[in-house]
């Protein structure tokens, strides 16, 4: 069973995902399963409006296999 990529506004995600070390500047994240990992994924890249500046990838602090990815504008 595929799962999907879910995205929120970063101060809109689940707390428990909000593990960025970026200081502030956080716009967006995406929770990405596993089925997603080895998948070039263009809007989800640093320079694009996910990350215009940075995207940090994190390993899910619960789910395991799963990405977080967090968008920063600087």
């Amino acid at each position: 069973m595929y799962e999907h990529i879910k995205i929120w506004r970063y101060e809109d995600a689940p707390e428990k995902l909000q593990i960025s070390q970026n200081g502030g500047d956080e716009d967006w994240l995406a929770e990405v399963p596993p089925n997603y990992a080895n998948q070039y994924i263009s809007w989800l890249e640093s320079g694009t409006n996910f990350g215009v500046c940075d995207v940090a990838v994190y390993d899910h602090p619960e789910k395991q296999g799963w990405k977080i990815h967090i968008g920063c504008h600087s």
